[in-house]
Order: C-alpha cells, then sequence, then structure tokens
C-alpha cells in the first residue's frame, strides 16, 4: 500500500509539471487523440490537454555576416513541459545543425559560425529552430542570417576608356560599374568615383596632373562590401606629348 506522503509526493509532482506546461482550457483528457480541438500539436499530459512550447527570438542579427564571422541568436520559452529552464533546442542552417546553450532564464543560445552556410553567395540563408520540452515536443521558429561571401564585381565601362591618345590637360570621365548585394565603398584614384543617378559611377582623370615625362594614364577602382571583401578594376590609356 502507498503511504500517505508517496500520494501527496505524485500529487506535487503533477501539480510542478501542469504549472509549468501550456494547459488547453478546454479540460481533461486520456490520449492526445482527446486534444485535437486546441494548438496545433497539442498533446495529452498528466490527464490535461497541454500545447508544445511556447517560444519565441529574443535576439536576431539582421546585420550582414561574413564567412569567417559567427552570428549569436538566442530564443526565449515562456512555458514549457518540465519547465522553461528544461527545454532545449537546435539549429539548422544549410543542413547543418546546431546545438542550443541554455542560459538563464528560460534562454537558448545559439552560436552560428557562417562557415556553414553555402560557399560565394550574397544572400539570406534560411534558418530553423527546434524548441523542445522534457517530452520531446517541438515547436518551430523560422528566420534567415544575411551572408556576404562573394566580392564585389566591379569593371570600368571600355566604352569611356580613350583607344586614341588624348592632348595633355584633358579629362577623361571614366564610367565605373559596381554590382555587390549590400553597400560598397569605393576608393580610386587619382579621384574617387562619384555616383550617378543611374547607379553607376563617373572617375574624372585629369591629364595634366600626370608626372609631364608620363605618355599613359591609370586609374584604378577598388570596391570593398561591407564585410570587407573588395575587388579592383583598372584602365589605362594614352596621353600625348
Amino acid at each position: 500500500m502507498k503511504s500517505a506522503g508517496a500520494g501527496w509526493g505524485m500529487a506535487a509532482g503533477v501539480a510542478l509539471a501542469l504549472a509549468a506546461c501550456v494547459p488547453d482550457p478546454g479540460g481533461s483528457c486520456s490520449a492526445d487523440a482527446d486534444c485535437g480541438g486546441g494548438a496545433a500539436g497539442s498533446f495529452c499530459a498528466e490527464g490535461v490537454c497541454q500545447s508544445p512550447p511556447l517560444a519565441s527570438f529574443e535576439e536576431m542579427p539582421r546585420t550582414v555576416f561574413g564567412r569567417a564571422q559567427t552570428a549569436t541568436v538566442r530564443v526565449r520559452v515562456e512555458r514549457a513541459h518540465g519547465g522553461a529552464d528544461a527545454a532545449s533546442g537546435s539549429l539548422r542552417i544549410n543542413g547543418h545543425i546546431v546545438q542550443a546553450v541554455r542560459e538563464a532564464g528560460g534562454r537558448l543560445r545559439f552560436d552560428v559560425p557562417l562557415q556553414l552556410g553555402p560557399a560565394g553567395v550574397e544572400a539570406s540563408v534560411p534558418l530553423e529552430i527546434s524548441v523542445l520540452d522534457d517530452l520531446g515536443h517541438a515547436t518551430v521558429l523560422t528566420d534567415a542570417l544575411a551572408l556576404d561571401d562573394l566580392a564585389p564585381r566591379v569593371f570600368i565601362d571600355a566604352d569611356t576608356v580613350p583607344s586614341h591618345p588624348v592632348p595633355r590637360g584633358a579629362v577623361v570621365q571614366l564610367r565605373v560599374h559596381v554590382f555587390d548585394g549590400w553597400a560598397v565603398t569605393l576608393l580610386g584614384s587619382p579621384t574617387t568615383p562619384s555616383r550617378q543617378l543611374d547607379g553607376a559611377f563617373l572617375m574624372a582623370v585629369d591629364t595634366g596632373a600626370i608626372d609631364p615625362s608620363a605618355t599613359t594614364a591609370e586609374a584604378v577602382v577598388t570596391a570593398i562590401d561591407s564585410v570587407g571583401l573588395r575587388a579592383s578594376a583598372s584602365a589605362r590609356f594614352a596621353v600625348a606629348r
């Protein structure tokens, strides 16, 4: 025969589990099938219909990451069967899994190396987080991280590069095109290109400012994106003495 103390302990354990879950006001149950009218994924435990973990993103970076960087994502678990602090989680990105690190207050932290993302892309990479309670019931959250693993594409329009010697002292306007999924910084020599309304850039090359003994002028432009990837283009043309 069970003692009164053992019965009280069992009742207390059930009460604790119920306090940590998300109950369905619909009432009691004897099997998961009895909870079909509740929230999606509802299940029966301790004789009460309950919901999967209640969780949401607490920290989701919106910056652009390079492939060598690590993004930190945090999820806050409000309630779960067995208690929010007992919940576990995993993050899936590009077919790879990152396990959660538990933190105080029902938080789960995911340190996501962007090297797990696809190579050679400028894209938002989808991720999926599964938050599990102590019985294995899951809530799934989805979002994406911005990854830049592709250097800017930059070139100088050949049609604007003189094919014949230009008179010394003339100012030649070279047209520069830059393509990148994110913002870039342009550096130029001898001058920094200026942006035009159509999205292209113009670089002015003053042939009167080059060395008097030089017979050619050269322009170099370098584009640097937000994660430090860079690419350059150059053009040379003859200058009459």
